[in-house]
């Protein structure tokens, strides 16, 4: 009878040290099938949003550029001469704003992955991402995408409708006391103020699609020069 008890115990002992390499082994599936959905979010969202992610920081770098040498032209350049310089400006414009777009987007693409699947492996479960990127792959996601977009437009053009009238009288009431403290503080008539967005205008803007993240900001002085010179 001892031996066989012997061999039960053995065998006993060596069932249980089993059970946490197994538990251990199907917690690694897990983790590894868990870490294939992240990566493919991470895929999936690098592809649709990494363009207009560096649309957005191409043009936080732009438009101090642009603020800046349109105040310089209004300050420095004679009048008869700003529209020439304006042009050769928006030329130098686009080449910084190319050349920045290609080395943020493709630092977007080339950082997706790294930034991305740690935060979705933290925050969502295997089941969430699994729903997220089955909605995501699927047609109706890609009809909502497109839909979401115009439906966008159409509420600013709502917006816009309703409270262009009042936004000009803010305006104009800015204006004018922008106006007052200059001539306080100056003594002389402050130049004019830039003309408001007709509405025409602003809802050009707002139906544009970037094409790409190198040419949102581009002619923006040659834009704002214009404004300046039709009041002159």
């Amino acid at each position: 009878m001892k031996p066989m008890l012997n061999k039960t115990l053995a065998a006993l002992t060596l069932a249980v040290c089993a059970l946490p390499f197994a538990a251990h082994a199907q917690d690694a599936k897990a983790d590894d099938a868990k870490k294939a959905l992240a990566v493919k979010l991470a895929q999936i969202q690098q592809k649709n949003d990494s363009v207009q992610l560096a649309h957005q920081l191409v043009n936080a770098v732009a438009q101090p550029v642009i603020a800046t040498w349109s105040q310089n032209i209004d300050q420095n350049v004679p009048a008869d001469k700003q529209k020439d310089v304006r042009e050769k400006l928006d030329v130098e414009l686009k080449k910084l704003l190319d050349a920045t777009g290609k080395t943020v987007e493709a630092q977007a693409a080339k950082t997706a992955e790294s930034a991305l699947v740690p935060v979705y492996m933290e925050k969502l479960s295997a089941d969430e991402l699994k729903t997220i990127v089955a909605y995501l792959e699927s047609p109706a996601s890609a009809k909502f995408q497109e839909a979401g977009g115009q439906a966008a437009n159409a509420w600013a053009a709502q917006i816009i409708k309703a409270t262009e009238s009042t936004v000009e009288g803010h305006l104009k009431k800015f204006d004018e006391a922008a106006a007052k403290i200059v001539k306080a503080a100056t003594g002389a008539k402050p130049a004019a103020a830039a003309k408001p967005e007709t509405k025409a205008e602003t809802k050009a803007e707002t139906k544009a699609a970037p094409a790409s993240a190198s040419d949102g900001a581009s002619g923006g002085i040659k834009t704002k020069v214009e404004r300046v010179e039709q009041k002159q």
